[in-house]
């Protein structure tokens, strides 16, 4: 998964992630023309906040990434979550 990726996928789903390295947030949102310069390597994003309409949740860097990809859907990943968390 590259950044370029999640900014495709959040393009596709209409939402904004939020990745949490150290030192440094990385936001990218459905709206945005491009990716933010000065990236990070994706590697080091510890986790990914994400929104989607009033739906918002902390995602791993893992579980992020088999979404991007096609793994597992948004509702694949809510499912795994405990009560008011989905």
């Amino acid at each position: 998964m590259t950044f370029a990726d999640v900014l495709q996928w959040c393009r596709q789903n209409r939402a904004c992630a939020r990745g949490v390295c150290r030192g440094k947030d990385i936001a990218i949102a459905h709206t945005d023309a491009g990716l933010p310069p000065s990236l990070p390597s994706i590697g080091e994003v510890f986790h990914w906040d994400l929104e989607i309409g009033d739906w918002n949740h902390y995602v791993s860097a893992s579980d992020f990434e088999r979404i991007v990809t096609g793994k597992m859907t948004v509702e694949d990943f809510k499912s795994t979550l405990r009560g008011r968390e989905a």
